[in-house]
Formats: C-alpha cells, sequence, structure tokens
C-alpha cells in the first residue's frame, strides 16, 4: 500500500470503524461490529476486484470459540447499512472497503442541499395517501378551524401540529380568538397530527430519499454511472419503507373534543411487513378507536336515562312545541351533546330512539300520522282513529319524524283512540291517508333524477366523473338545461412517472376561467398515467326556490350522458317553485 493510498483509508477507519461500527457495537470494546469491520478493511488493502471477504470466510475470520451473541453475518448487514465505504464485489460474492465514498455517503452530503420544505411537501404527500378511505371524511391539513367544514359524516382531520388539531375539533371558526365559534357537530371529527421530534425525523427521512432521487436522475446513463445506479437498485427500497415507515407512524398523536389526546401506539399501527401498502391508515385509526371505546360501533345504544337528561331536551324543538323535536334535530343533538362518542352514523342514534321507545319513554310520529309508543301504533284519519299491534322497527332521521317524551300533552294528543260510533260498526277501518309529500330530497341515479324530475324543481344538479375524457363532455351536457350559475371543481394528484408527487385543485371555479382548470388537470393526469386519482365535478344551480318543468331536459340528459358520469341531484318538494 502507498502512502497515499494509506492515508485515503484513513478516512474508512475514521468513519466506518471508529464511528459506525462503534456506534452498532453501543460502546462495546472491540464489539461484533468492529471486529467485522476490521476484518474486512484489512483484506481489502490489497485494492483489487477480488480483495474482500465474503460472509463464510468473514465468519472463519472473527468469530470467537467460546463467543455467543451476534452472527458476523448479521453484524454485516447492518455494517452495509450505515457503513460510507463499504462496496459489494463483482458478481455480488462479498463485500471490501474503498477509500471512494459510496453512495451513502453521498446522500448525506446531498440532503443538505434538499430544501426543507420539498422534504415537508413529500411527507405531507405520503400521508395523505396513507390516510385515505371510506371510514371517514378525509380533510388534509387545514391551516385554521374555518377550513373544516360542519359535518354529520365523520371527518379525519389531519394537522400539522397539536394546535391545530385541538382547535379544529373545538371551534368551527376561530379567526377571532377572543371570541372563537364552539363547533356544533364535535362529536363527528377526530383530528390525528405528530409530535415535533417524530415529524423533524419522517422529514428526515424524506430529504435522504429526495437526495438519493436527485443522485439517480444525474447518474441514470452512461458507464460512469453504473456503479452508483446499482448501489441505489439496492438501496433505494429501503430508502423508500423507511420512509414511508416513519411518515405513517409519525402520525400518531389522536387528539377528540375536550382535550382528550391519545397515543396510537403500535399495537394498532399497520405491521412492517405491509407499510408499503396504500391507504391503511383509517383503517388502524378505527380499531384504536373502537379499543378504546371512543366510537359508538354497530349495536350500541345510549342509556334512555341519559338519553332523557342529557341528549333530548338540548335538541331544538319543533316551531311553536318547546317539547316536539324532529329525528334530525335529535341526530344533531347527538353530533353536539357533551361528553359522547364520536358518532360514525345514524345507527346509534336511530336504536337509542327505538330503545327509548320499548321503553315506554317517548312517542314518536310518522309523516303518515301513525303514531307509537312501547303498546303498538294509533293510526287513521282524524275521528277514526285506532290502535294496532304494530311495532316501530325503524324510521328516518329527518323532519317528518317527530319524537317527544311520553309524559307530554302532546304525546297524549299523538295517541288519543277515537271511539267507535254505531255508524261506524261494520264499515272498518278506513285505510290513512295518503302521507304528505316530503320536503327537499336527494337523488343520486339516473333513474331517481327523472322520477322526482317529473314533479318536483330542481334545485342544483352535480355531473361527477373520474377520468378526463368524460369530464370533456360536461359542458355540452349541462347546456341544454340553463342553469341559472356552473361552477367547476376539479382534483387529480399521483406520482409522476420520473418520480415527485403532485396535487392539482380547483373549487368553484367557472368553467370558462382563464386558468383552464380541466386542461392543466388533463396534462397532469398524462404526466401521472392511469395510476392518478382523478375527480372532476360539474355543478349546476337553478336559484333557491328551483326550477319546474325540466321533466324532458333531463330525461334527454339521463339518455345522452355517459355510464361513467354519476347525478346528484336536490329536488325542492312538488309546487315549491314559480
Amino acid at each position: 500500500m502507498t502512502p497515499n493510498s494509506r492515508d485515503a483509508f484513513k478516512a474508512s477507519v475514521t468513519a466506518d470503524i471508529e464511528k459506525h461500527a462503534a456506534e452498532l457495537d453501543g460502546g462495546k470494546t472491540r464489539g461484533i461490529h468492529q471486529r467485522v469491520a476490521s476484518a474486512l478493511l484489512l483484506e481489502s488493502i490489497p485494492m483489487q476486484s477480488n480483495s474482500g471477504l465474503d460472509v463464510s470466510d468473514l465468519t472463519l475470520a472473527v468469530l470467537r470459540p467460546d463467543e455467543a451473541g451476534p452472527e458476523p453475518k448479521e453484524a454485516l448487514e447492518r455494517l452495509v447499512g450505515c457503513c460510507w465505504h463499504t462496496y459489494p464485489m463483482p458478481g455480488g460474492r462479498g463485500w471490501q472497503f474503498r477509500y471512494e465514498p459510496n453512495i451513502l455517503k453521498q446522500i448525506e452530503e446531498r440532503m443538505s442541499q434538499i430544501p426543507l420544505e420539498d422534504a415537508k411537501g413529500r411527507v405531507s404527500a405520503e400521508v395523505h395517501e396513507y390516510f385515505r378511505g371510506s371510514v371517514f371524511r378525509l380533510v388534509a391539513w387545514p391551516s385554521s378551524a374555518r377550513q373544516v367544514p360542519e359535518s354529520a359524516d365523520l371527518q379525519l382531520v389531519l394537522c400539522e401540529d397539536e394546535r391545530i388539531a385541538k382547535a379544529v375539533v373545538a371551534y368551527s371558526d376561530d379567526a377571532d380568538p377572543k371570541a372563537p365559534i364552539p363547533r356544533g357537530f364535535k362529536n363527528a371529527v377526530v383530528a390525528v397530527t405528530a409530535t415535533q421530534t417524530s415529524l423533524n425525523s419522517a422529514v428526515d427521512r424524506a430529504q435522504r430519499l429526495l437526495a438519493a432521487e436527485a443522485i439517480e436522475r444525474e447518474h441514470k446513463a452512461g458507464e460512469a454511472g453504473k456503479l452508483v445506479r446499482e448501489q441505489l437498485q439496492r438501496l433505494k427500497p429501503d430508502l423508500h419503507k423507511h420512509f414511508r415507515l416513519q411518515a405513517c407512524r409519525a402520525f400518531d398523536q389522536i387528539v377528540l373534543d375536550g382535550g382528550f389526546i391519545g397515543h396510537m401506539d403500535e399495537a394498532y399501527q399497520v405491521p412492517d411487513a405491509q407499510v408499503m401498502e396504500r391507504a391503511q391508515g383509517q383503517t388502524c385509526l378505527k380499531r384504536f378507536l373502537e379499543a378504546k371505546a371512543l366510537v359508538y360501533q354497530p349495536g350500541d345504544t345510549l342509556d334512555t336515562h341519559r338519553f332523557l337528561k342529557e341528549v333530548l331536551p338540548g335538541a331544538v324543538p319543533q316551531p311553536g312545541v318547546p317539547d316536539v323535536y324532529s329525528a334530525k334535530a335529535v341526530h344533531e343533538r347527538f353530533l353536539a351533546a357533551p361528553g359522547l362518542r364520536l358518532v360514525p352514523n345514524h345507527d346509534i342514534v336511530r336504536q337509542t330512539l327505538l330503545k327509548a321507545l320499548n321503553d315506554g319513554k317517548i312517542a314518536i310520529r310518522l309523516a303518515d300520522g301513525r303514531a307509537y309508543d312501547n303498546k303498538g301504533c294509533v293510526e287513521g284519519a282524524e275521528g277514526q282513529r285506532r290502535r294496532v299491534a304494530s311495532p316501530l322497527t325503524s324510521l328516518a332521521l329527518d323532519d317528518t319524524v317527530l319524537v317527544t317524551p311520553v309524559s307530554s300533552a302532546t304525546a297524549a294528543q299523538w295517541l288519543k283512540e277515537d271511539k267507535e260510533t254505531p255508524k261506524d260498526r261494520g264499515k272498518g277501518t278506513p285505510p290513512p291517508p295518503p302521507p304528505p309529500p316530503p320536503g327537499r330530497v336527494t337523488a343520486r341515479s339516473w333513474g331517481d333524477v327523472q322520477k322526482y324530475g317529473a314533479e318536483r324543481p330542481l334545485v342544483n344538479l352535480r355531473l361527477q366523473c373520474k377520468k378526463p375524457a368524460d369530464s370533456a363532455v360536461l359542458m355540452q351536457l349541462a347546456q341544454p338545461l340553463g342553469a341559472d350559475a356552473l361552477s367547476l371543481d376539479v382534483t387529480v394528484e399521483g406520482t409522476l412517472k420520473d418520480g415527485g408527487d403532485i396535487r392539482f385543485s380547483a373549487t368553484n371555479l367557472k368553467p370558462n376561467h382563464p386558468t383552464k382548470p380541466l386542461q392543466v388537470a388533463q396534462t397532469i393526469f398524462n404526466a401521472v398515467g392511469e395510476s392518478a386519482s382523478y375527480d372532476a365535478a360539474l355543478n349546476l344551480d337553478f336559484g333557491p326556490a328551483g326550477r319546474a318543468g325540466l321533466e324532458a331536459q333531463l330525461r334527454a340528459l339521463a339518455q345522452d350522458a355517459p355510464e361513467a358520469i354519476q347525478p346528484q341531484a336536490t329536488f325542492e318538494k312538488p309546487g315549491g317553485a314559480s
């Protein structure tokens, strides 16, 4: 060995034996990692392509007869994962030291050139993708509480820090810190965030991965970059896996209304072997919430006494009737009442109402005039109301279903039976009158759109599709309807073919906006490919009262619309428009 090469090897000794190997040995003098690194270094000194050791030779060189503990093979695997001067020998039959820095050292040096915001953006995109799903409505990265809407649907809010997480579950608007507006549906929102330490570790992993991708782009062709490509081919899968693992598991702080902050430990996290599978965050969160009894599950009901004392009196009563509440108002009270768990759907409300009914504590009246208590049903036209043995087994949670305590004067009126007169005998009980038409309805199929369009004014219509090719015909389909106003929503995101993630979103824009949102989305979709997530919707508004007389146009629209375009239409009650 020449003096120059001896000096060059000092970097290997300092970095990989005195630092990396010693750290792996935990301070132990001449531990297994230091002995493996030393043996590999000495065998590499001739500096020839075949200078090095395979696993068998390495074991023979360093293993002591009286030693029990980590095998040299395991020590070698850990060393090559952190050392800056280890290289695979030709043919992959072993490892050797070189004084040139390997790809790990190059990545370390390149990391400082990766902007912090780029790394944070990569973390945000990865976590956003991980927490996609159908269990929760996802709201990602709000900067204030007002960006999280009030919704009866269960919402999962990804937050950059604990301060924002606490704000979004407590307030619907915190623009004025001195007078924030409390959140109404607080039992339908859960926030997930990360500690600063965990987030910093994820950002560090992102910088490491971005550095590797930058080096890969610079060496993607040519003989000179062959060795770099070979090293990256082996290293990148681990870099990506460790980045995803750290990014997704960093967001394990669960925040609910009332100041509860829980830590979602590894028992509720996705296993390491499955971490590269997409969109598992919502499933893990649901499992955690259920295990900690923080969300109502199928079959749960609220104790009847608690329902009557804490929930029902807090619901908004019907105008002029302080002891009568709509089922919709009861549902909304469940979403707002203090001390309750998360309300994932209508089941807990519906089952609690039926339980209170069967316990003899409330009466329920349906839109067609039928009134129920725990003894059955009273039905029929005024003057001819009779009791029948017909229990209530289900009900809609809307404004047409009314609830009152069974002890109220209103309940007595609902359940009053009319005496049968001699004139009525033998006539039988007449059928109940037809139910009054309900208020606004929503149609989500073309069949329902045509059905309601024949008898109701159309208030608004949303045409939604999942591919750019289908969005190209949205304006053509909408034109015959002559809506008062049109607006466009479009979102596209994914991983670009040459690396990197991208997301574009436009909301409530005019279709002819100069930014050309559909064309921009098309360009991004083409750059990402078929794996892109794409969603476009054209919203047609027909005024507060709606517009009648669109039966023929809606029938033609249903016939002309491609199968991939799905409708969502809101109709006013019959006669609701002039």
